[in-house]
């Protein structure tokens, strides 16, 4: 890092956050500066600026500007050169690229025969709004449990969002081999799904990883799914979470322990309000209402 502005202090405000897939560092500085990035480095980083417009140079000449309805998104095969103004504020999330690739793997159900590279420039009025939409979930998220961390399952399903928004939202260079077709998984493949599902309580699971235990790629488990069950893979392990939920709630001690917000979150529902009109749905009365049978 380089002060641009010689005579001026010196101020850095840095907040930062970390789970096991993923990492959130918002700052902002009181000078202008400069910060150059040389490779190799292991993360993918998607960078949202605010209170003015950065430039990113990358060595091989193109330029990258952030800033407003502009993010960017960063795999650093090439170094890079990035100047922000006095008073941006910039929120970055760092995602292990071994994490991103092995994600995409899954997807593609083979190995990769070349780098993976995004498209540098993210539209947030555009195409990156689901990306947005994830990381500010995250970071509600963890401010949610802050100064701790949230349990594994809902980690897990924060690191799900966000891989997911970042590979089907993102121009990169496996998005048509990504979106080709694939043949789809026996009924057996799905059962053993099921049985998945059926026997972990406590172990976080994502869309990822059913389709890891069915040796499919998520995309042909989603289809499946929706041919043979008539949901998705994840609609499935919410309705199943939900049942788990109700019986929680029904066999609770009548000693006041038991809340429905401890109910959800151990259940992996961070979202009260969804919680509580996902399960009215289901099961036709309130957590609570159910709580106090």
């Amino acid at each position: 890092m380089t002060v641009l502005a010689g005579q001026a202090p010196f101020r850095a405000r840095v907040a930062y956050s970390a789970l096991d897939g993923f990492s959130l560092m918002a700052t902002s500085y009181g000078p202008p500066i400069e910060i150059v990035c040389v490779p190799p480095i292991p993360w993918v980083t998607i960078s949202f600026h605010s209170g003015g417009e950065s430039v990113f140079t990358h060595s091989n000449g193109h330029s990258t500007r952030v800033g407003g309805s502009r993010a960017a998104i960063l795999t650093y095969e090439h170094g890079v050169r990035m100047r922000r103004p006095a008073g941006v504020r910039a929120l970055m999330v760092a995602v292990p690229k071994a994490r991103v690739e092995r994600y995409l793997e899954r997807i593609l159900q083979r190995p990769l025969d070349e780098p993976l590279r995004f498209e540098s420039t993210v539209d947030l009025d555009g195409d990156g709004r689901g990306i947005a939409g994830a990381v500010a979930t995250a970071r509600r998220v963890l401010a949610r449990y802050a100064p701790d961390v949230p349990p594994p399952i809902v980690a897990a399903e924060l690191e799900h969002s966000i891989l997911s928004a970042l590979l089907f939202g993102q121009q990169h260079n496996y998005m048509d081999a990504m979106l080709s077709p694939s043949p789809l998984p026996s009924s057996r493949t799905v059962e053993r799904v099921l049985e998945l599902v059926h026997s972990t309580w406590e172990t976080p699971l994502t869309v990822a990883d059913l389709a890891d235990v069915a040796g499919v790629s998520e995309r042909s488990l989603y289809t499946a799914f929706q041919q043979q069950l008539g949901a998705s893979p994840m609609a499935y392990v919410r309705r199943h979470r939900l049942e788990r939920a109700h019986d929680e709630l029904l066999g609770a001690a009548p000693n006041g322990r038991t809340t429905v917000t401890g109910v959800a979150l151990r259940n992996g529902f961070t979202h009260a309000g969804r919680f509580a009109a996902a399960y009215r749905r289901r099961f036709g009365e309130s957590p609570s209402e159910t709580l106090r049978r």
